[in-house]
């Protein structure tokens, strides 16, 4: 078998034009000029160069994200009744409504990976449409996010604790603090407990300068009444007004063709 330096010297002549190292993978980076020495092209020159180790490097990186987090989108339980909500289906019949949808489509189009977004609201006013929507949305443009309600997130980190589960709450609890975007629905319904605040404080702790999406019953000035100065501090942690949504209508999505339960 013949060297490497051999086989190139039987092209014909090389000439290196420049030569750097790479500062981020420390990989030396050549451009050559070579000669042809065979074929129609004979005697011609071509450039060529050779590429560092940052972009397989970062593929390798991605495609073990995407892996993981393709793992643990199984305990991502989307609604039922809003397995095809989109932003697009998103029914405005209020002002309020109009305006969380054009905060949503806001948010996504300016997004950076670290602001957070806090829809609010009595129950059935599409809090949880537009969540689901804006999950989407961030999937389709290869941007990792997982999606839970807040009590069935607490029962998957429980179910964890089984041997038998498959997945263990460390490497559950590192993918929610990964993921580029965590959706958090329905929070303040989760039972209340030391162990409960506990973890939601773990984990928006953990999330700290990454990007998280709420949805909840409990009006922002509330929080510290529910959660507590610490938890109520994290989860309104920098946000602007227009980041915080609120959807008010006469009636609930649900109920609103059932005169009974009208106000």
């Amino acid at each position: 078998m013949k060297k490497i330096g051999a086989v190139i010297g039987s092209m014909g002549k090389t000439e290196i034009l420049s030569q750097r190292v790479c500062p981020k993978c420390n990989r030396e980076v050549k451009r050559v000029r070579m000669q042809i020495i065979g074929g129609e092209n004979k005697g011609q020159w071509q450039e060529y160069e050779n590429e560092c180790d940052c972009r397989l490097a970062a593929e390798t990186m991605q495609a073990e994200k995407r892996r993981k987090h393709k793992y643990f989108e199984q305990f991502c339980i989307i609604p039922r009744e809003l397995e095809d909500a989109t932003l697009e289906n998103f029914k405005v019949e209020y002002s309020s409504q109009g305006e969380a949808l054009a905060s949503t489509i806001d948010f996504f189009d300016q997004f950076t990976g670290k602001e957070n977004l806090y829809y609010f609201g009595r129950t059935g006013r599409g809090k949880t449409h537009l969540a689901v929507g804006l999950y989407k949305y961030f999937k389709d443009n290869n941007i990792t996010a997982m999606f839970f309600d807040v009590p069935k997130l607490m029962d998957t980190i429980v179910a964890s604790w089984d041997n038998d589960s498959g997945y263990s709450e460390s490497k559950f609890m590192k993918a929610i603090a990964e993921v580029d975007v965590l959706i958090l629905d329905d929070l303040g319904v989760e039972r209340v407990s030391e162990w409960v605040d506990q973890t939601i404080y773990s984990i928006l702790n953990q999330r700290q300068g990454k990007s998280i999406v709420f949805t909840s019953n409990i009006h922002p000035g509330d929080l510290t009444k529910r959660y507590g100065e610490r938890i109520a501090d994290r989860i309104k942690n920098k946000m602007s007004q227009n980041q915080l949504i609120s959807i008010v209508t006469a009636e609930s999505y649900r109920t609103k063709d059932l005169t009974m339960y009208k106000d």
